[in-house]
C-alpha cells in the first residue's frame, strides 16, 4: 500500500495561474513597441487610400453626371435626323466621338458606344460600328445584351454566320429581360436555319416556346416550327 509522501508525488501538477488580460496587454505593448513604425506606416497608408478612394467616387459620379447630360444632347439630335452632328458634335454639344473618348468609362459613355453602333449601321459602315459594339463595358445586363446582338448582326451583315449565331445566343444569356432574351434567341434559331442547321434551329425554338411563351417571339418560333413541318416533317410542336 502506497504511504502518503508517494500520493503526494503521483498528483499531476497543476498549471500556474495567470492574470489573461494583464498577459495580453503585455503581450500587446511589447509588439507595437517592436513594430510601431510599421503600424505608423500602415495607418499612414490606409488613410492616404481611403482619401484617393473617396476622390475616385466623387470624380466618378461628377464625370458620369457629365457624360448623362452630353448623351441626352445626342439623342436629341439623334430624333432630329442630325446623325453627323451627333457623331461630330454640333456648337457647344459634344459628340459622341468625343463622349466616348472622354467619358468611355462612365455608364453613359456606353450608352454612347451603343448609339455610335447603330450610327455607323444606319450608314452601312458596319466594321466601324462593330468596333462600337465590342468597346462596350458596361455591367447593365440588357444593355450588355444589346451590344452583342449588335455585334452579332454587324458578323450577319458581313456574311460571317457562324459568329452571328454564336454572339446572339451569347446575347439571350446576357439578358435579364426576357422580352429581349427570348428575341435574341429567336434571331439565333433564324441565323442556324439560315446556315441549314436545321435541328439546331429546331431545338432553339421549341427552347423559346418552352421557356417564353406568353412573349412574342414563341408566336414566331410556333409559325417557323409549322412552315419547317412541311418540309421536314413532324417538328414535335
Amino acid at each position: 500500500m502506497p504511504n502518503l509522501e508517494q500520493k503526494k508525488e503521483e498528483q499531476p501538477i497543476q498549471p500556474i495561474e495567470t492574470n489573461r488580460h494583464e498577459e495580453l496587454l503585455e503581450r500587446l505593448t511589447d509588439f507595437y513597441l517592436l513594430n510601431k513604425n510599421l503600424i505608423i506606416g500602415i495607418s499612414a497608408a490606409v488613410i492616404v487610400l481611403a482619401g484617393i478612394l473617396f476622390f475616385t467616387l466623387r470624380q466618378s459620379q461628377s464625370s458620369e453626371q457629365e457624360a448623362s447630360i452630353a448623351v441626352s444632347q445626342i439623342e436629341s439630335l439623334i430624333a432630329k435626323g442630325n446623325i453627323q452632328a451627333a457623331l461630330e458634335g454640333d456648337g457647344p454639344a459634344k459628340g459622341l466621338r468625343d463622349i466616348i473618348s472622354e467619358y468611355g468609362g462612365t455608364a453613359s459613355g456606353n450608352r454612347a458606344r451603343l448609339l455610335a453602333g447603330e450610327i455607323f449601321l444606319s450608314l452601312d459602315e458596319v466594321d466601324s460600328a462593330m468596333s462600337y459594339y465590342k468597346g462596350f463595358s458596361g455591367s447593365n445586363p440588357d444593355l450588355s445584351a444589346t451590344a452583342k446582338a449588335g455585334t452579332a448582326y454587324c458578323h450577319q451583315e458581313k456574311g460571317e454566320l457562324t459568329e452571328a449565331a454564336a454572339a446572339y445566343e451569347k446575347a439571350a444569356e446576357t439578358a435579364s429581360n426576357p422580352a429581349l432574351a427570348s428575341s435574341y434567341l429567336a434571331d439565333a434559331a433564324d441565323t442556324y436555319l439560315a446556315m441549314g442547321k436545321t435541328d439546331t434551329a429546331v431545338a432553339l425554338y421549341k427552347k423559346i416556346i418552352r421557356n417564353y411563351p406568353e412573349y412574342a417571339s414563341a408566336a414566331k418560333a410556333r409559325e417557323s416550327l409549322l412552315s419547317l413541318a412541311g418540309k421536314i416533317g413532324n417538328t414535335g410542336i
